[in-house]
């Protein structure tokens, strides 16, 4: 007999359906154990998210996703801080040229914005009519502080004396001194005894000549700008520091800068911090002093600082243990022992090269994961 004759009896078309029935038992049972294991692997997210439950992961699958158990560690945790500023000329080294008398611009030495100027060179030469009668009193003073001798005598009802001419001569040179008249002319005054039309005004500092405010024949007011001389050989960055922050800064710290536009990097120091804090942005400012001998820099030239943190001990977890919810809230799987791992919420500060330090919610020898990568294969 033959298989297909024995298959046409019922009895062995009975068992032979029993058997095709007892495979789809089997094979539904491992899907659905399979199902099941899925279904617990994609709760882990939920249960992560939502802070409730436990994740179960037996030995296979650990072995299988080098899972491991870890604690958190103590590392040396340093922030760069960088942020953009842009050149001026350092206050200290800008001179603005004015004068305290009114007068005409004869003629003008320096008039070219950028022209190198050195210290004492002639810039200006100017007729002041106040000067003019300023000088002719004092050389008037002088003369008559030389002709009268120790003999007291009286015109009218004043009383005329050595001592009396003397004072209105020490009168007369102060109101000199006091517009701005050099000893050296004051002293060319007394030996020469006649008052000079011109005056030549001298830079008081080498630097550039940035800005010129009038022209030649022109008239200008007492204490009017004039000119604008500016030493490049230090130049000023002033940059905005967050509140936070201030505690590393102090005076004379190197910091470095770079150009862009020139591509380069510059070292510069902190000159000083402004003793308050902006209350609408929570910032101070400081000012960065780079030295410029060699001209490199220019002002109105944007540069990016960096500032460097000392380095904080802090307890801190491998970013690849941390499931992250935003920029501060997270969770890391802690041991339960049996397999079984707890989802704990911690609080975390800014990623720190692969590491997150923990702010809050685990402590140091506490137990977690080392590694949640194996929950991306379970996301639908």
């Amino acid at each position: 007999m033959n298989i297909i004759s024995k298959l046409n009896k019922p009895k062995y078309i009975i068992l032979f359906l029993i058997g095709i029935i007892a495979v789809i038992i089997i094979v539904n049972i491992l899907f659905i154990f399979s199902d099941r294991q899925h279904i617990v692997r994609k709760k882990i997210i939920n249960n992560i998210e939502m802070a409730k439950g436990y994740v179960l992961i037996n030995r296979q699958e650990r072995k299988l996703y080098k899972i491991k158990i870890i604690s958190p560690e103590e590392i040396d945790i340093s922030r760069k801080l960088s942020l953009a500023g842009k050149l001026t000329y350092a206050a200290s080294l800008v001179k603005n040229i004015s004068l305290k008398y009114s007068g005409y611009i004869e003629k003008i030495y320096a008039d070219r914005p950028g022209q190198e100027i050195k210290a004492f060179q002639p810039i200006l030469e100017v007729y002041s009519p106040t000067v003019l009668d300023a000088e002719n009193d004092f050389i008037l003073a002088y003369e008559n502080y030389l002709k009268i001798d120790n003999t007291e005598f009286k015109i009218g009802h004043f009383n005329y004396s050595k001592k009396i001419a003397k004072s209105f001569y020490n009168a007369a040179r102060t109101r000199l001194v006091l517009m701005g008249i050099s000893s050296r002319r004051i002293n060319l005054l007394k030996n020469n005894l006649a008052a000079k039309t011109n005056i030549i005004i001298k830079s008081p500092a080498g630097g550039v000549l940035i800005k010129k405010f009038i022209n030649s024949g022109s008239h200008f007011s007492v204490g009017q700008k004039l000119l604008t001389i500016a030493n490049l050989n230090t130049l000023w960055m002033t940059i905005k520091i967050p509140e936070k922050f201030t505690a590393y800064i102090h005076r004379n710290r190197s910091v470095s800068a770079h150009f862009d536009d020139i591509h380069a990097e510059h070292k510069g120091f902190i000159l000083s911090m402004y003793p308050f804090i902006s209350a609408k942005q929570d910032t101070t400012k400081i000012i960065i002093a780079f030295n410029n001998n060699k001209r490199f820099l220019k002002p109105n030239m944007y540069g990016k600082i960096t500032i460097k943190t000392p380095p904080v001990k802090m307890l801190a977890v491998p970013a690849k243990s941390v499931f992250k919810i935003d920029n501060k809230t997270a969770y890391v799987l802690i041991n339960g022992g049996n397999g079984y791992f707890i989802p704990q919420k911690i609080i975390t500060g800014k990623k720190y090269h692969n590491f997150y330090p923990v702010i809050k919610g685990l402590k140091k020898g506490e137990k977690f994961i080392n590694s949640l990568k194996f929950l991306t294969h379970f996301k639908s």
